[in-house]
């Protein structure tokens, strides 16, 4: 912005106060207004309530420890235009005794100024004033004005253009369909083929369709993926919190153990990379593999050609949506959490290609990261390189297979045993971590979350060659199985609630509560699956395997991609930065209307994307490979026989 227009447009506000105090101070005096003095009025009330949308202090709650000196966003965009255009924006106040502490916990005061002000100015108008106890560092607006570049115009088109042809395509299937009767998956003409893999009418029904499976299916995963997701959801929300209004709650979140049902939410990672697990080793093994098909390099070469390219478009197509576009969420939360947007549109800039190789989880903790949330994937598709090591070894014989997997585990444990004597890292997320190892060397290396994979490889075999026997269990057995179960569960769950509270553990605790708390709740859940899948959970199967939880399922990885982006933009729906009450208040109200929000995105990004790019890929090896098969089947068609369902549930978060 330019300086000179910034100081006329303050000059031109403090003598509307001016003007305004004064006719008003006249007016009180002669206990009337004048038709002019009332115009005077008038014109200059925007100066007031200009005025008026400044944060005022003492602000309740101040015993709280409130950080945030909010005033009215609404009230500062109402009267943008009338002399000039306003901004609500956040001075980033510290104390000139101390002015080396966190920005996290930094004093934040809500002003209203003209637009043509930027940053620097209104730091600059702010430490101008004498006899303050606070130094003004930086100030955030709600709206910022960015360039739009190359990178904008030319995704903004490829977008539009897919756009239309996904509406051309979804016209076209519709009247054939509705019409003519004729179904797009008879459709010869190669051309046409292409365009209806685009189809909304199609690809709606593949996601949205509820049908009871075929026997063998293991039904109850849509219902985990669903639940988990809301889970991270609710995680990832609770971190924004940490620039919330109050800072004294936030300290004693530890003290009600039922917290940690939202403290404890990484578990619901370990969850996904269980179900990756599990899923990858019961396609493999649900039907019987011919030698012939285990030696060949092509089926190897198909196993990771396939998953690249059934992984890869949908998020690094919304990569370029998240560059090109985050920045344009803007509001009142952006504003007060420092605009963070920005730094996280900046690391896309640069290394995006790292998440092209999904590598972007080495070297860097997630916030440096291009879109942090994607080191998940990163972890899950090196968990997938290594996983025909245990597959083949399974194949070859249960032994084996076993002994290969109780390595890999006990490796993964011996490494973790090892870090932690190196590095001072904490045990859980919660507890802030004065190492700066805890994200980089622990919490986004495979070899470190390898065992939850591992054991849903086990897992899934185990479903798999079982599922073809009758496996019956007593009743009460099954009941002592659940009751194990729970208890694993609960104790993964609620173990860390003294050391969270403040409790001193020595490294070797803290390494043992990481290692096995998170194989213990992959055992736990592990038992949820198989008991469902033999008919041993009653009612608690008839709920998780109902068919509507099938949608869910197969939008949950598009779902992960987008609920980073969704969220920033349901927090910026608000006029004042969030405030913590409790963690069932950022279930309730955020967790999960940003998960439905997060599902009902997805439904178009994997519409447009993701079915739309397996269809493409299919007919790429169909034309490539005619009617072989090298790699195992991973095709699931309807009795229909009309549409087909990707099933490569390891690929789905």
């Amino acid at each position: 912005m330019n300086g000179s227009t910034c100081a006329n447009d303050t000059r031109t506000w403090i003598s509307s106060l001016e003007t305004f105090s004064l006719v008003t101070t006249e007016c009180l005096v002669k206990n009337k207004c004048t038709q002019k003095e009332l115009l005077i009025l008038k014109n200059n009330l925007y100066a007031v309530q200009q005025l008026d949308a400044f944060g005022k202090f003492p602000t309740p709650g101040i015993l709280e420890l409130t950080l945030v000196n909010d005033g009215s966003y609404q009230e500062c965009q109402r009267i943008s235009g009338v002399k000039y255009e306003t901004n609500y924006c956040y001075l980033f106040l510290y104390p000139k005794a101390t002015p080396n502490i966190s920005s996290l916990i930094a004093y934040r005061t809500a002003v209203c100024m003209p637009n043509s002000c930027d940053s620097q100015d209104l730091a600059n108008l702010y430490n101008g004033i004498d006899g303050k106890i606070f130094h003004a560092k930086f100030a955030y607006c709600a709206k910022v004005e960015y360039e739009k570049d190359s990178a904008f115009w030319g995704y903004s088109i490829f977008l539009g253009v897919m756009v239309l042809i996904a509406i051309l395509a979804s016209t076209l299937d519709f009247i054939q369909d509705s019409v003519y009767g004729i179904s797009s998956s008879k459709e010869k003409n190669i051309i046409r083929k292409i365009l209806n893999t685009f189809s909304f009418w199609t690809n709606a029904g593949i996601i949205l369709s509820i049908k009871e499976q075929k026997e063998g299916h293991i039904k109850s995963l849509d219902c985990i993926r669903a639940f988990s997701m809301s889970w991270v959801v609710a995680g990832h929300a609770t971190l924004y919190f940490y620039t919330s209004e109050n800072l004294l709650p936030l300290k004693y979140l530890a003290n009600n153990v039922w917290n940690h049902l939202i403290i404890n939410a990484i578990l619901s990672v370990d969850t996904f990379f269980l179900l990756s697990g599990i899923v990858l080793s019961y396609m493999f093994f649900k039907q019987k593999q011919r030698s012939s098909v285990m030696k060949s390099p092509l089926t190897w070469i198909m196993f990771y050609v396939h998953r690249y390219l059934r992984l890869t478009p949908p998020i690094m197509i919304f990569i370029g949506f998240f560059t090109v576009y985050f920045n344009y969420v803007q509001g009142p939360f952006a504003a007060s959490s420092g605009n963070l947007q920005e730094m996280q549109v900046d690391a896309c800039k640069t290394s995006w290609w790292q998440n092209l190789l999904y590598i972007n989880n080495f070297g860097q903790d997630n916030v440096s990261q291009c879109y942090g949330i994607t080191w998940y994937l990163s972890v899950d598709t090196q968990l997938y390189i290594i996983a025909p090591i245990f597959i083949i070894g399974f194949y070859i014989s249960f032994n084996i297979g076993t002994i290969l997997i109780i390595l890999g585990c006990l490796a993964s444990i011996i490494t973790t045993y090892v870090m932690y004597s190196l590095h001072d890292m904490t045990a859980d997320i919660f507890v802030t971590d004065k190492s700066g190892h805890f994200s980089m060397i622990i919490y986004q290396k495979p070899w470190i979350r390898c065992t939850p994979y591992l054991i849903g490889i086990f897992t899934g075999y185990l479903i798999a060659t079982l599922s073809k026997r009758k496996v019956r269990l007593n009743w009460a057995l099954a009941i002592v199985g659940w009751l194990i179960a729970f208890i694993i569960g609960c104790a993964c769950m609620f173990s860390n609630y003294d050391y969270d509270k403040g409790s001193y553990w020595d490294w070797f605790t803290r390494a043992t509560y990481y290692n096995f708390t998170r194989i213990g709740w992959s055992i736990a859940v592990s038992w949820v699956i198989i008991a469902n899948h033999f008919g041993w959970g009653g009612p608690i199967n008839n709920f998780m395997s109902h068919p509507i939880w099938q949608p869910f399922g197969r939008l949950s990885y598009c779902a992960y991609i987008v609920h980073w982006f969704v969220m920033f933009y349901y927090l910026n729906l608000g006029e004042r930065p969030v405030y913590f009450v409790s963690f069932w208040q950022i279930y309730c109200y955020y967790a999960i209307p940003i998960t439905f929000l997060s599902f009902f995105a997805a439904f178009f990004w994997s519409c447009l994307f993701e079915i739309s790019t397996g269809k493409l890929e299919k007919m790429l090896f169909d034309g490539l490979l005619g009617n072989k098969k090298p790699s195992p089947k991973v095709e699931e068609k309807n009795d229909e026989g009309e549409k087909e369902i990707e099933v490569i549930e390891n690929t789905k978060v």
